[in-house]
């Protein structure tokens, strides 16, 4: 393959853009020899410098994880399998990137005007972190909008649809993050909040400091300790004790289940991989959980864990881009 086939079928390849006959082309090249393997790896290299102009070292080190990971794979053993999970680390990054870089450069433009009201917002499949006017810093997850003033006055008020974890800057201002739900309020500590709009809950997980969460119109409220979350659905909050990092796990590129029964991480997966995703109408597919650790496999190889693991099949429609999850026949 000439050079600048390779450098196009990589670029369209991460982008998502490259058909099944040629990614099916490209992948089997790369798995001939040892020196196509480390051509494709210095294309990547290529993509990484036309695409990050910027001297920020969270994006370095981001980059460099990437290259470890990859390079760290047994090199021994070049197949196909290892290869699409490296597509997947390298596709998500670069959007990932590029979303920083894009926030920065608006935050650059935004804090030479006067306070006004900034919106970010991740796309599904993406995650992106920011560095608030007070220092306070958040990750948002996937499928999440934050809105907050380029200057904080009387208290630091933030509004948010999805999810976000917080690592506050303490001060005599109030930290306010209000949802569609309800509001959680500290002073400085480090929390979870996930306010889904279609879940029509709000739950706060509170890793260390103080949280307070008040329900929208009752005004209901309840104070959390480090290790506990509240979870408010229809007025009405409960507290539980549980492990902190099964809830803030994704912001460190991982999903933790621990027996979660498949509708709720059906829900996650799609946010996680932008997919669309649908359950057949069978009451059996309810009561199938699952445990487990996601961190670099592509969606393809979820789906065939799952087949292994669990009495379920699937089908996948081209024509509406949807994967549809049945229960196994016998």
């Amino acid at each position: 393959m000439d050079k600048n086939k390779l450098n196009t079928y990589t670029k369209f390849f991460f982008q998502g853009k490259l058909s099944s006959e040629k990614e099916k082309e490209l992948l089997d090249w790369i798995t001939l020899s040892e020196e196509n393997r480390k051509c494709f790896l210095k294309e990547q290299e290529v993509i990484r410098e036309n695409l990050l102009i910027t001297q920020n070292p969270l994006v370095a080190r981001k980059w460099e994880a990437v290259k470890h990971r990859v390079s760290s794979k047994n090199k021994r053993t070049v197949n196909r399998r290892i290869y699409i999970r490296i597509a997947a680390v390298a596709a998500a990054f670069i959007f990932g990137v590029l979303l920083t870089v894009i926030t920065e450069r608006n935050f650059n433009v935004f804090n030479t005007q006067t306070a006004e009201i900034q919106n970010i917002t991740v796309p599904f499949g993406a995650k992106t972190n920011i560095t608030l006017p007070d220092g306070s810093l958040v990750w948002l997850n996937s499928g999440s909008t934050l809105s907050y003033s380029s200057k904080f006055i009387d208290n630091r008020p933030v509004s948010l649809t999805g999810e976000a974890y917080f690592e506050v800057e303490k001060s005599d201002k109030p930290f306010i993050v209000s949802t569609n739900f309800g509001d959680v309020e500290v002073k400085g500590t480090s929390f979870n909040v996930k306010a889904y709009a279609e879940e029509n809950t709000l739950q706060a997980t509170l890793v260390s400091g103080s949280v307070l969460v008040r329900e929208k119109d009752s005004k209901k409220e309840v104070t959390l300790e480090p290790g506990q979350q509240a979870n408010l659905v229809d007025e009405e909050i409960t507290l539980s004790n549980v492990e902190t990092e099964l809830f803030i796990s994704w912001k460190d590129g991982k999903l933790i289940f621990r027996k979660e029964y498949l509708p709720a991480a059906i829900k996650r997966l799609e946010r996680w991989y932008n997919v669309k995703i649908e359950l057949a109408n069978d009451k059996r597919l309810n009561e199938i959980w699952i445990s487990g650790t996601l961190e670099m496999e592509s969606f393809s190889e979820v789906l065939e864990l799952l087949k292994v693991t669990s009495p379920i099949d699937y089908l996948y429609n081209e024509k509406t881009r949807t994967i549809k999850i049945f229960y196994k026949k016998k």
